[in-house]
């Protein structure tokens, strides 16, 4: 669990630090010259991590892949943070996680406040797989963890 929360911690750090100079994450990644913040979030993912999203139902591998997901995200946000609401251990490797996302649309500024129930997957102490849901019983169903 501890490895999550350092994570997400790192990552909302790294999103305050995207915020103050923009700049595409795939094309950072790609030249080797991420910003601090990000770089240190990278260090606790496996180098072939793998992001099932939520709303793509994709799942994406590699550093680079995802950064590509976020240049898309963060494509049509004027802000986007996220932040750890809920932390529990699971089965297997398997972190449950809530993780708020709050942000600002640059079209007709609407607000983004949502949640999602993730799944993450350690192992030998970095995270291999992350597995978003919009369903909370499901996720912690994956995670070992239903009620």
């Amino acid at each position: 669990m501890e490895i999550v929360r350092r994570f997400i911690d790192t990552m909302q750090r790294s999103f305050e630090a995207y915020w103050e100079n923009p700049r595409s994450i795939a094309a950072a990644v790609e030249a080797d010259d991420v910003w601090p913040e990000y770089r240190e979030a990278l260090t606790y993912l496996d180098p072939e991590f793998e992001w099932k999203t939520a709303f793509l139902g994709e799942t994406h591998r590699g550093y680079l892949q995802t950064a590509k997901v976020w240049d898309d995200y963060l494509r049509w946000a004027e802000d986007y943070r996220s932040g750890l609401d809920e932390v529990k251990e699971g089965g297997d490797g398997r972190v449950y996680a809530v993780i708020a996302l709050a942000g600002q649309a640059k079209a007709g500024g609407a607000p983004m406040d949502a949640r999602f129930f993730d799944v993450f997957t350690l192992r030998e102490g970095r995270i291999v797989r992350l597995e978003e849901y919009t369903n909370r019983d499901q996720a912690l169903e994956a995670a070992g963890l239903s009620e």
